[in-house]
């Protein structure tokens, strides 16, 4: 077992991040945030994010987390940052043709401040720049908001997945977005309504 974990660990080390990311500053709304990509050590303060987002429960679990955030050579998760607290966080999975956002949360204190957006916007970038064909997402059929957001940013309804929230089995809305004419993220970015 212990050659098996170390093998598996030692290839690990040999794996490239599917992006570089490196940690910078981005000003939204007159407040400097920390902008970088998201470690193992950063699980609790993802799952605080959801608390406040979804009534004091957590969709994603710490191991889905951890999978996630294990998973470098395929996906990006970065967080936005205070004080050395998590405000906001996103997360995109990389294929050869396709970018997938598969988590998108803000505090609620920092909603509808643009903060979602820049978010958005970036990831758009970043699959634009890899190339990807389009960037594809799921969205509760019942968060309006979102939705709202992701049409803003030129996303499209493709279709419903029924049942597909396990917790309260909530239709999920498909969305895509080809990626054809975006424009580079601003690193200062105002409230954007």
């Amino acid at each position: 077992m212990w050659k098996k974990f170390k093998s598996w660990y030692n290839g690990l080390q040999h794996l490239k991040p599917v992006v570089d990311f490196p940690d910078q500053t981005v000003t939204l709304n007159g407040q400097n945030f920390v902008y970088r990509r998201a470690v193992e050590a950063d699980v609790e303060g993802l799952l605080a994010v959801e608390r406040a987002c979804y009534a004091g429960t957590t969709p994603w679990d710490r191991f889905a987390f951890l999978a996630e955030l294990r998973k470098f050579d395929k996906s990006l998760y970065v967080v936005l940052e205070l004080d050395h607290q998590i405000q906001a966080f996103i997360g995109c999975w990389f294929t050869q043709d396709e970018s997938h956002i598969t988590n998108l949360a803000v505090l609620p204190k920092w909603q509808n401040l643009g903060m979602g957006h820049f978010l958005m916007a970036s990831m758009i970038q970043i699959a634009q720049d890899l190339p990807s064909w389009c960037v594809t997402l799921e969205v509760r059929v019942s968060n309006e908001p979102a939705k709202h957001l992701y049409h803003r940013l030129g996303f499209s309804d493709q279709g419903i997945k029924r049942a597909y929230y396990s917790a309260n089995h909530e239709d999920a809305l498909d969305m895509c977005l080809p990626l054809r004419q975006h424009q580079p993220v601003p690193k200062t970015v105002s409230s954007l309504s």
